[in-house]
């Protein structure tokens, strides 16, 4: 399995990702963009976001006729690991996640 296998997989978690930075940065007073970093070698994929708000993503309970809720859950689902460390002097955080081959 090389990496061309993952590339379902790591738009995935990008959207996902992504799509939750956005709204935790539109959350915050100050308007803030959100970044994004792609990073691999020939094992794995590392998806690394950065977004303005300091509170960590949390799962939400989404129920089966909800149309959004579950993108922490795919995020788990798909990835090998994944967690979030909070940005320099209190700038942000970045989530990251990691897909393997």
């Amino acid at each position: 399995m090389g990496l061309t296998d993952l590339c379902d997989s790591t738009e995935l978690l990008v959207a996902e990702l992504v799509t939750n930075a956005v709204k935790a940065s539109g959350e915050v007073t100050q308007p803030a963009g959100v970044r994004l970093w792609l990073a691999s070698d020939a094992a794995q994929v590392l998806i690394l976001v950065w977004d303005a708000a300091l509170q960590p993503s949390a799962r939400i309970g989404a129920s089966n006729s909800a149309e959004d809720g579950r993108g922490l859950m795919l995020v788990e689902a798909i990835s090998e690991q994944r967690d979030w460390y909070p940005g320099a002097d209190g700038d942000g955080k970045f989530i990251w996640a990691v897909l393997r081959a």
